[in-house]
């Protein structure tokens, strides 16, 4: 039996899409790890390598750790940028739906009014948190 190792997905995808099987079988025949039939210790030794293989862990270097830090914290910031220019939109919606309905006396109106400031606080509020946190990305 005849083993193929090491073979990217970009390669195997060109070889698998070829008409014919030429190619595959020419890369099989001069590269291919060959374990001749009944040879169990070679199938076995074959195996355990591979799971050894398998079991290697990845080493990352300190600067590949800190870019991948650097890139979650950019996510992160990035959708809290996202959720403070949300959460403000949404403010300014409930804000014009507030002032579009009428107020049938002076009492509602002050209510009105005050539900208003309210929301035009925390608008401002969001907004300086924004500004805050777009400054800090810079």
């Amino acid at each position: 039996m005849r083993i193929l190792t090491n073979i990217s997905k970009a390669e195997l995808n060109y070889l698998t899409s070829q008409p014919t099987a030429k190619a595959m079988h020419e890369k099989v025949m001069t590269e291919g790890i060959y374990i001749p039939t009944g040879d169990a210790q070679g199938a076995a030794e074959f195996v355990a390598g591979q799971k050894q293989q398998k079991r290697d862990s990845l080493q990352i270097s300190p600067d590949g750790i800190a870019a991948v830090q650097k890139d979650k914290d950019e996510i992160k910031e990035k959708s809290l940028e996202e959720q403070l220019k949300d959460r403000i939109a949404e403010l300014k919606e409930e804000l014009a739906e507030l002032l579009s309905q009428p107020a049938n006396s002076e009492e509602a109106k002050e209510i009105q009014e005050k539900q208003a400031n309210i929301i035009r606080q925390e608008i401002l509020l969001l907004n300086m948190q924004l500004v805050e946190l777009l400054k800090d990305n810079k």
